[in-house]
């Protein structure tokens, strides 16, 4: 296989949101994917992503946001409340059509799957489904042989990993990485709202409450919002991968988590706290946060590159971890299309993995102090000063959040892309 520096043909392991992203992307610019898929194509990995204006803009430059965006239910801001005074403390603003461009689109992650796959069809792109990636067999300058659970070997001039927190891709080329469990976990469930009959309809949705206990994350969504997702984060003893998924397949055991302290909540909660007990819930499941900071990632000979949470897991507190999956799909993207004979993939790889980092840094801290508003009073008293955030005033996030919402992911590669020739030169 004879490959020139500028690939023209990639191979994509996780058939998922930052995979899809990255394959219509590519072919956006003329260069082909193909997926490999280890799960079936029609296995519901379930829940929902709060989509921020940043992946959003993502997802109208491939051509998605007008079939995803039906589907979703727009929201402004979450508003943090106390329980059961329900006090507001205050507004983080996650969209806003007239600020950032977009309001926040909450959508399951069934539909995002489903339209992303359904265009990947639509422009020829290959996905294999039941197809399990082991292993790589080869690298060198010109490409990369890799192989499968049956055996199949395959090649192709590039590699790229878009499979999940645990990435067999990443244990490839960094074996002795390993993502860190942050000792907090959210378990969430979703059901009709209109059985949540306690609901007023003047209550602040989406919103987090905040009790002794903790907190719980209630938000609406699906078209119309016809649906609550519910979710609750509290610190959780470390658990292999074995036993996570004892305790995802134990049904009752989530519930009894999320059941286990009824009295401690308002009436508000306490019914919807019920409402996973019920035949109509479903979606639940539970989310271990882990977090992933790496210093590379890419192989020595720039032919394999890891994408995503295989990259950089990110907590949920801030609705982060996909968006920022959106955007390093995107921009590695332009990346590969913008190179040309002359440039050195492992250079040019080098420097959008030091853009990406940076703003993921940026993203992390905005993370950690979003934690901190969820916190028990408890749990925030043992937190350093610089970590507690208060929210100031009803308005916070309308201004604060540009740099987050509005960058131009286009111009960034392009000045890097720029900047790396004219060092060059």
């Amino acid at each position: 296989m004879v490959s020139s520096s500028v690939p023209k043909s990639v191979t994509i392991i996780g058939a998922s949101v930052g995979g899809l992203t990255l394959g219509l992307a590519l072919k956006k610019h003329g260069i082909q994917s193909r997926f490999f898929e280890r799960r079936s194509p029609d296995q519901d990995l379930g829940g929902g992503m709060s989509l921020t204006p940043n992946s959003l803009r993502v997802l109208e430059s491939i051509g998605a946001f007008s079939r995803i965006k039906p589907q979703g239910y727009d929201c402004e801001s979450f508003t943090f409340m106390t329980d059961p005074e329900h006090e507001i403390t205050g507004k983080l603003y996650f969209g806003q059509k007239d600020v950032y461009g977009y309001d926040c689109l909450r959508v399951t992650r069934k539909v995002i799957i489903r339209e992303l796959t359904e265009m990947a069809k639509e422009a020829g792109i290959d996905i294999q489904y039941g197809k399990k990636f082991t292993k790589v067999v080869h690298e060198d300058s010109n490409g990369i042989e890799f192989e499968f659970a049956d055996g199949t070997r395959e090649k192709d001039e590039m590699l790229i990993g878009a499979d999940g927190i645990h990435s067999r891709v990443r244990s490839c080329i960094f074996p002795d990485v390993h993502p860190h469990y942050s000792g907090i976990i959210g378990l969430t469930f979703c059901f009709p709202r209109a059985n949540w009959k306690h609901l007023d309809a003047t209550f602040p949705l989406p919103c987090s409450l905040r009790g002794e206990q903790g907190s719980w994350i209630i938000t609406p969504q699906t078209e119309g919002g016809n649906e609550i997702f519910m979710g609750r984060q509290l610190k959780y003893e470390q658990e292999d991968r074995s036993a996570w998924d004892a305790l995802l397949n134990d049904k009752q055991a989530m519930i009894d988590i999320i059941q286990r302290d009824p009295h401690a909540w308002s009436p508000l909660v306490q019914s919807a706290q019920a409402q996973v007990s019920t035949p109509e819930a479903h979606f639940l499941n539970v989310w271990p946060f882990y977090t992933l900071r790496m210093d590379s990632w890419h192989s020595p000979a720039g032919r394999v590159v890891i994408i995503g949470d295989a990259a950089h897991a990110v907590p949920p507190a801030a609705g982060q971890g996909a968006n920022q999956a959106f955007e390093s799909s995107y921009s590695l993207a332009l990346l590969l299309a913008s190179l040309n004979e002359k440039d050195s993939l492992p250079e040019a790889l080098k420097e959008w993995e030091a853009y990406r980092m940076q703003r993921l840094d940026e993203v992390i801290r905005l993370t950690n102090r979003v934690m901190t508003l969820r916190m028990t009073e408890e749990e925030r008293a043992s937190m350093p000063d610089e970590m507690i955030w208060e929210l100031d005033g009803n308005d916070a996030g309308k201004s604060q959040l540009g740099w987050l919402f509005l960058a131009d992911i286009d111009h960034d590669v392009r000045n890097l892309v720029e900047n790396l020739r004219e060092r060059n030169r």
